[in-house]
């Protein structure tokens, strides 16, 4: 949890928490997002450290379309508004964003990532009041460029790469702006961040947390509750 405070003339910011998806690769009878990780909900993991954080004065949650009339009785009980996601990312991304009101900043988190906390929100508050900033981390493996057959094509200096995370944030009006440039384009929104640099203009990056991790695939789930764990410890 952050323990900044909230200086007087502090941007307006909302969050937009993405869980619109319908966590196929998991499989079973429950999706991905709704998933306990000792105990608690992976999505209300994501959404907690934004309702606590002062400087976020809205939490917009997306879920699934069939979901919206029946949601987690847990998810009715905190202070967040839910509206339904669409076809893919971007059109849920862009559902979240035509609710929020009356913010010059907005954050989008994935809401499989349970655990961000305030120091990261803080963070890529302070980045994206002049433009866009996205969370992430420098990449510590080597990565490999590989051709259609298989074969390395080239070996990236990995001091130059990072490893994209959420929250990532923009000014409302810059967001809005790409989001309609893209649907009249065509162009698939999969990155908020991609669609930014495209159509307004450049986006930095401030340090994430190796923590912060996205819960993908059943293999994601033991790692999350080795960290729920530690952090409880810490606590």
């Amino acid at each position: 949890m952050s323990t900044a405070s909230s200086p007087p003339d502090a941007p307006r910011a909302a969050a937009v928490i993405v869980a619109g998806g319908s966590g196929l690769r998991f499989g079973g009878p429950v999706r991905k997002q709704y998933l306990e990780i000792g105990g608690v909900p992976v999505l209300l993991r994501a959404i907690r450290p934004f309702l606590a954080h002062p400087r976020i004065g809205q939490v917009i949650v997306v879920l699934p379309a069939e979901d919206v009339l029946h949601a987690p009785t847990w998810l009715l009980d905190v202070p967040v508004r839910i509206v339904a996601g669409g076809a893919e990312r971007g059109d849920s991304v862009a559902n979240g964003l035509a609710a929020v009101e009356d913010v010059d900043l907005v954050l989008i988190h994935d809401g499989a990532r349970p655990f961000v906390d305030g120091g990261i929100i803080d963070r890529v508050l302070d980045g994206c009041v002049s433009g866009g900033a996205i969370a992430a981390v420098p990449v510590t493996d080597t990565i490999k460029q590989v051709d259609a057959e298989g074969a390395i094509a080239g070996t990236p200096d990995r001091r130059t790469l990072w490893q994209a995370q959420t929250p990532q944030g923009f000014p409302l009006g810059g967001l809005r702006e790409a989001y309609r440039r893209a649907a009249q384009e065509g162009i698939a929104a999969t990155d908020d961040a991609a669609l930014y640099e495209r159509y307004v203009g450049p986006v930095r990056v401030v340090m994430g947390s190796y923590r912060n991790l996205k819960v993908t695939r059943p293999d994601d789930l033991p790692i999350a509750e080795a960290i729920a764990a530690q952090t409880r410890d810490a606590t």
